[in-house]
């Protein structure tokens, strides 16, 4: 009696030891499974039985929570068509998307206009004649939409600072109005934030502050702020939850997460001083297996019923039209002074990526250490006129960047920095250079360790000559 074959709900396989009499079978199933996956991954067929909706394969750093809405929504309205959303963290997105191994997906949706920056480079987004309709063309001073129609914004965020009112409280710390507040060691141990490399969040805030503040200090500022983080969190939803939960006093987030994570009695959250306004967009990618279902799907996206799906209490994102005095394109008007540039920031990702993977968080714990060290001697030494004339020099010689990589701040490196899958090694150049970058992070941070210990073994020795004089 032939076996009636159902697809599988996911393109995953297991090993499972079983009985002889089973294994004909099994096998015909997993071999059926496998013929249904390739159907789904390059756009054939599945097999006769099957479910046979054409296929959109979407590319998301979304969550499920926001995205199923517009799947439901959409798959009803095109019964002729099934989404597969595939949920990546923005850098490995465009890492697989540039890679070939999404290289046929249809649509990619994120929130970082510099990701949307990075694939326009590589030439792997195709022209857009649809948007949303509505008399809004930029937020604040930053384009809704790409200039060469390449991508279409659909909701626009804020990148801010929430903090738990009660931990604050108990360590008698006021709630931040700048990401500069946080360089102040009174928040030490109180901050989390995810690293750029794995949220595009973070890398837009990251970003923010070395386009605001320049190069040299920004840098100097985000080594400042690794002295006060607990952590570094893997997704960047991790530091909200945490900040609700009372893990953290303070984390930095996108607005949507921060304001719908608890009461406002219980939790506080503000756009800082450094904080810019920008779109979420969507783009149809140039080679996708699907582009008719992508180009429908990215129409939907950007219609008046996909723009009234973001009021969704799991969405919870503002459309590209104005909704009172309270909306952020209001506020975006209040900072005429807020500058993004996406194209810069779209030409540097990886690299910066890299630079804080480097200069932050594979030294996080020695970087925590050196500031606390710092503080301690600095308090110490405020008798000491000599100490903290070195403490200040040393302070100041850390926070000047080593040669090489203060040179990314005028020129970028002649080769563009790739993310490559693990296991995965770089090329002869990427690797060199990265090697160099290692080295001078190494021996930045070394000679403040040790400049540091210095000055700390001579106030500690005059302070024992000082016990042990005359009584």
């Amino acid at each position: 009696m032939p076996a009636t074959l159902v697809p599988a709900p996911s393109c995953e396989a297991s090993l499972v030891v079983q009985p002889a009499s089973a294994r004909k079978l099994s096998c015909r199933a997993v071999l059926a499974g496998l013929a249904y996956c390739a159907a789904i991954l390059f756009g054939g067929s599945p097999a006769a039985g099957a479910d046979s909706r054409a296929t959109i394969l979407i590319v998301t750093s979304f969550p499920s929570a926001f995205y199923e809405p517009f799947r439901r929504a959409f798959e009803q309205k095109e019964p002729g068509y099934r989404l597969r959303i595939v949920n990546r963290k923005t850098g490995t997105a465009i890492m697989q998307v540039s890679n070939g191994q999404f290289a046929r997906a249809d649509v990619f949706w994120a929130s970082s206009p510099d990701a949307f920056e990075v694939l326009k480079a590589e030439g792997r987004l195709a022209p857009l004649d649809i948007r949303v309709e509505t008399p809004e063309r930029a937020i604040g001073r930053f384009p809704l939409d790409d200039p060469d129609g390449l991508f279409r914004g659909f909701a626009v965020s804020g990148y801010g600072m929430m903090w738990n009112n009660a931990l604050l409280q108990r360590a008698n710390v006021a709630a931040p109005h700048a990401i500069t507040d946080l360089t102040d060691p009174r928040y030490r141990g109180l901050l989390a934030m995810s690293s750029p490399s794995r949220s595009g969040t973070t890398h837009l805030m990251v970003e923010t502050v070395l386009q605001r503040h320049g190069w040299e200090k920004g840098w100097a500022i985000w080594q400042r702020i690794a002295g006060n983080l607990a952590t570094i969190t893997a997704r960047s939803f991790t530091v909200s939850n945490g900040v609700a939960q009372g893990r953290f006093g303070v984390g930095l987030s996108i607005d949507f997460l921060g304001r719908s994570s608890g009461t406002q009695d219980l939790l506080g959250f503000a756009y800082p001083a450094e904080n810019v306004f920008l779109p979420a967009s969507i783009a149809l990618l140039a080679q996708g297996q699907e582009p008719e279902g992508g180009r429908r799907f990215v129409r939907f996206v950007l219609s008046r019923e996909g723009q009234a799906l973001l009021s969704h209490p799991d969405v919870r994102r503002q459309p590209l039209r104005r909704s009172g005095d309270g909306d952020l394109f209001t506020a975006a008007q209040a900072k005429p002074d807020a500058i993004f540039d996406s194209r810069l920031s779209g030409g540097r990702y990886e690299l910066v990526n890299l630079l804080f993977d480097e200069l932050i968080a594979e030294r996080l714990v020695r970087l925590q250490r050196f500031w606390r060290r710092f503080e301690e001697t600095r308090q110490v030494a405020m008798q000491d006129a000599e100490a903290g004339k070195k403490l200040a020099e040393i302070e100041a010689d850390f926070q000047r960047l080593p040669p090489l990589i203060a040179g990314f701040g005028h020129e970028l490196p002649q080769i563009a920095f790739r993310r490559l899958p693990r296991g995965v090694q770089p090329g002869e150049a990427q690797a060199e250079l990265l090697e160099r970058i290692r080295q001078e992070a190494e021996a930045k941070l070394l000679v403040a360790e040790r400049a540091l210990e210095a000055v700390s073994a001579t106030l500690e020795a005059g302070a024992r000559a000082a016990d042990m004089g005359p009584r």
